[in-house]
């Protein structure tokens, strides 16, 4: 990485951060993420980082991203149906693990709800984006090998440039997040630390 190339690529009046599913779905008891066997412990501690680095980008990029996973009655996929009754999970779903765990939008901050994996199939975030002339995506939160990695799959075929920091995601698990950040390095955008972006910003302590 040449801290140089990185620079030029995130300048804050083309950056968006995406903050991606922090929800208490995925991060709370009960949640599909518990109920499915996965160790919500590291989500819950990432919300915390994620808090503390937006508090600092805010001073210089001014468009923050917030998918929402949703999940209207209506949208209701026999596809989705037919993965969880193959798993043997019974997906009971509750309107309140809807709600935002840990990092909470602010005034100012956009909120798009989106009803697949990645967060540009169905929604208006593209339309957002190009109308805020935006180029380069930081993509934050969970969960690294699903969410996260469709969104920045979908945001390279679409000709954004997107920024992976590592420690500002979680995966299903540490070995599923360590490989979906090497395919995403390889193939779709870049994987960095978040230091390495707030020391572009002139905002590392």
């Amino acid at each position: 990485m040449k801290i140089e190339n990185l620079q030029a690529k995130i300048r804050p009046e083309q950056t968006a951060v995406i903050v991606i599913d922090m929800q208490k779905d995925y991060c709370c008891k009960g949640g599909v993420f518990e109920r499915r066997g996965f160790d919500i412990l590291p989500v819950q501690r990432l919300a915390p980082r994620i808090n503390e680095f937006l508090r600092k980008v805010r001073k210089v990029v001014k468009h923050v991203v917030h998918l929402k996973m949703t999940k209207p009655p209506e949208l209701s996929s026999s596809v989705t149906a037919e993965l969880y009754d193959r798993l043997g999970i019974e997906r009971r779903y509750d309107p309140s693990y809807a709600d935002f765990f840990g990092v909470l939008p602010r005034d100012g901050d956009v909120v798009i709800p989106k009803y697949k994996y990645s967060g540009f199939v169905s929604t208006y975030l593209d339309q957002y984006l190009r109308g805020h002339n935006i180029k380069t995506l930081i993509v934050t939160g969970i969960a690294t090998n699903v969410c996260i990695e469709s969104t920045v799959r979908d945001s390279f075929m679409r000709d954004y440039f997107a920024v992976v920091p590592s420690d500002l995601t979680e995966g299903t698990s540490p070995e599923a997040k360590r490989a979906s950040l090497s395919n995403i390095d390889l193939f779709f955008a870049e994987v960095v630390e978040s230091k390495d972006l707030l020391r572009c910003w002139g905002l590392l302590s």
